[in-house]
């Protein structure tokens, strides 16, 4: 579940990047508020179902290419900021919980 609450972190910080970073790129700020603010509430909702988790895998690939894909991959702030927290969202979507793990046991036959 801990990495679930870093992911609700980082979409905080996706959210208030443009101001703390200063970039004033409308794509930039837009994407960032707009990924923060799913981020924000898939790992809140993946902490109530696990399975959740996985969209905001999704949600991190968008923000790796989203850069490219919207035009100011050549601005190195907002580009650096959306690919590390990309790569960072995306990892912290695939940590295993364990204590959500139930294993699959199949019924005793007799012989």
């Amino acid at each position: 579940m801990w990495a679930r609450w870093l992911n609700v972190i980082l979409g905080f910080w996706l959210v208030s990047s443009p101001f703390v970073l200063d970039y004033r790129l409308q794509e930039a700020q837009l994407n960032d508020l707009c990924v923060g603010l799913g981020v924000i509430l898939l790992a809140l909702a993946a902490i109530a179902v696990p399975k959740l988790r996985y969209a905001n895998t999704l949600l991190a690939v968008w923000l790796i290419l989203s850069p490219f894909a919207l035009g100011y991959g050549g601005y190195r702030v907002p580009t650096l900021n959306a690919i590390i927290v990309g790569v960072l969202v995306g990892v912290l979507s695939l940590v295993w919980d364990h204590r959500t793990w139930t294993p699959h046991r199949r019924p005793l036959t007799e012989a």
